[in-house]
């Protein structure tokens, strides 16, 4: 597996899939493997991406359910009002969750948001997402949807009044771990050479020739860095860390109902051909991601900067690969055969 993530992260190999990268297995409580290749170590930073989703939005979703303030079930309706149009005022949060709102893929926002003051930015997406045609009625399919997580972190931070940043930290912080952190513009703007060292840079974008310790996402960049659906950042041991916490919770280690958090690994039954759970996705035939000898029961997700996690909740195995193939340009996609090939391998290692 060494040789496999040094091979991707060599510019003379023809596998050469980013230039950084971090592979962490888990078992039993424990690292079993971190291989760091290319320009990474151990301790590398990287953008999330997309892994935001799961690790932040769906967690302080559930960290809310748990503490009886905000109901999976509760509908945009019931929380927004009238503002809300009423072919939205049934969707649930839990749907949102599910990626079954029936809201579009993905929109740039930013095109217009980054044209309005950073405090007004907010609420003209908020006007935005609830009034965005949707793609199909909600529930009756699923669709993976950045839009999904992006209105979803507005209700959370509504209902917490906090910043998605702070309320994660608050959730964290009751789980015992120090995950994932998200990296506000301010922060990330003012970091000095010595802090940036230790974060994988992103490729240029044509409105940022440098795009290295602030997010990739435009749309998260144009909300101050802080978003529902993108803007963590993190080491694989952060990641890690809530992932066990999580499978540690589900049987019963902390004070929540097992249930409830059992529920974040369990795919929606009730939307139609979804693949989904309330934060994860799935393996979806021989050559997903995840690779082809994935075990029943696996959850993860992908991130668009070339990350990806995949764990096996019943066991509380799984593997977290880093990196950041983005630094070669966004069509590059080199990352989709290692991404295969090596969570094959990981799978036989971790003895599923």
């Amino acid at each position: 597996m060494q040789a496999l993530l040094d091979a991707a992260a060599d510019p003379a190999s023809a596998d050469h899939a980013a230039p950084a990268a971090v592979c962490l297995l888990w078992r039993g409580g424990a690292p079993l493997a971190v291989l760091p290749a290319g320009q990474a170590t151990a301790d590398t930073i990287f953008d999330l991406a997309s892994l935001t989703k799961p690790l932040c939005t769906a967690l302080v979703a559930l960290a809310l359910s748990v503490e009886g303030r905000l109901s999976p079930g509760l509908s945009l309706g019931e929380t927004w009002g009238e503002a809300v149009p009423a072919d939205k005022r049934g969707i649930t949060l839990r749907q949102l969750l599910c990626h079954a709102a029936g809201l579009p893929a993905w929109r740039p926002y930013f095109e217009l948001l980054q044209k309005h003051p950073p405090a007004l930015r907010r609420l003209l997406l908020k006007a935005m997402l609830v009034n965005e045609p949707l793609e199909h009625a909600p529930g009756t399919k699923a669709l993976y949807s950045d839009l999904d997580y992006m209105l979803l972190g507005l209700v959370l931070e509504e209902g917490t009044g906090l910043d998605l940043d702070q309320a994660l930290a608050k959730v964290q912080a009751a789980l015992g771990v120090r995950g994932p952190r998200f990296r506000p513009l301010k922060e990330a703007t003012s970091a000095d050479t010595a802090s940036l060292a230790g974060i994988a840079p992103c490729g240029p974008l044509p409105s940022r020739p440098l795009v290295h310790g602030q997010v990739e996402d435009e749309n998260a960049f144009a909300l101050g860095g802080v978003a529902g659906h993108a803007g963590l950042f993190g080491t694989a041991g952060q990641v890690v860390a809530v992932m066990d916490a999580l499978c540690r919770a589900a049987g019963g280690e902390f004070p929540w109902p097992t249930e409830m958090v059992g529920d974040i690994f369990r795919v929606d039954a009730v939307t139609p051909g979804s693949a989904h759970t309330p934060g994860f996705d799935t393996p979806e035939g021989p050559v997903s991601a995840a690779g082809d000898n994935a075990p029943a029961g696996t959850v993860g997700h992908l991130g668009f900067t070339g990350v990806s996690l995949w764990w096996h909740p019943d066991t509380n195995r799984g593997v977290v690969l880093l990196t950041n193939r983005v630094a070669l340009g966004r069509r590059h996609e080199g990352i989709k055969p290692l991404r295969r090939r090596l969570h094959h391998l990981a799978w036989k290692m971790l003895g599923l």
